[in-house]
């Protein structure tokens, strides 16, 4: 009897501490089982986090079903595109470096490469936007009866200036894209003249590519400006960061804010105040003067 439970006794005895993560994994789903599961009693961080996890799953949750095929269709469709713009853009490109063209054919080319780069990213960002989208819709539907300062903050973390629309600030939109486009200008820009003066660098150093400033522009002269650009790239990178930390703050205190009273009820008087009158020379005191300050709410 004893050989036959000694490989039960030898799994305990080696594998007793893998039971109680279990264990208490079990007590846990057993709690919860015991307690009435509701959709509508999930919070909003909740609905963000299974939108997020599974998308289609907040519009399940809001009862919104026919939106997940709508949704589904959109990004199964961009993903599909941009999976086959990905293979053709790798095509062209194995061609381009496989062969040897004339400078025009080359130029035309690039080009051509360029566009299909473009195309790809295009499709790949539209797919994303639908995904934005379907986490964008379940959270605000599902606190549409009340207003949230966890969903204007989710909104404008996943695209900036929705959580100003949510709290009815349309007018800060167009600050926030106006300085992310500024922005963003500013970084392109000195990423070209950085590449730029990096690519002219490198032909100078090197003996075997034409130098484009043909010996004008001296080594020095040419880190220095291309260490200028990475360095104004760099603060304007650091800035559009700043700037979209900052649209999900605004969001976050406007949400809090937006069932503020500032309406005209709320004011402040100073009136004069006589107390006393006629009745108080009946009595035999003299009347008071004074102010009176009334709040109004």
């Amino acid at each position: 009897m004893r050989e036959t439970f000694q490989p039960i006794l030898l799994f305990y005895q080696k594998g007793r501490h893998w039971l109680i993560p279990f264990l208490l994994v079990f007590s846990c789903f057993d709690t919860q089982a015991s307690k009435p599961f509701r959709l509508d009693s999930l919070s909003c961080q909740q609905v963000w986090i299974a939108s997020q996890v599974l998308p289609g799953s907040g519009q399940v949750i809001n009862k919104q079903y026919w939106k997940i095929p709508v949704f589904y269709s959109g990004m199964g469709s961009m993903l599909y595109m941009g999976l086959n713009a990905r293979n053709e853009y790798r095509s062209r490109l194995n061609l381009y470096h496989a062969s040897l063209f004339t400078p025009s054919v080359d130029e035309a080319m690039r080009m051509e490469l360029v566009e299909l780069r473009m195309k790809r990213d295009a499709f790949f960002v539209g797919a994303a936007a639908f995904y934005i989208a379907s986490v964008a819709d379940a959270i605000a539907v599902n606190a549409k009866d009340r207003h949230s300062p966890a969903t204007a903050t989710i909104l404008s973390a996943l695209l900036p200036g929705t959580g100003q629309v949510y709290n009815k600030k349309i007018w800060k939109v167009p600050v926030i894209y106006g300085g992310i486009a500024s922005l963003y200008y500013i970084v392109d820009f000195n990423q070209r003249g950085y590449d730029f003066f990096k690519t002219a660098y490198q032909q100078l150093v090197d003996p075997n590519q034409v130098d484009v400033f043909e010996g004008r522009v001296s080594k020095e002269e040419l880190l220095f400006r291309r260490d200028l650009y990475r360095r104004n790239r760099d603060l304007a990178l650091i800035g559009l960061a700043g700037l979209y930390i900052l649209n999900i703050i605004d969001a976050n205190v406007d949400a809090h804010f937006f069932d503020w009273d500032i309406s005209d009820n709320l004011a402040m008087g100073i009136e004069p105040l006589i107390q006393g009158g006629l009745s108080s020379q009946v009595f035999g005191s003299a009347p008071s003067l004074g102010l009176s300050i009334k709040f109004d709410f």
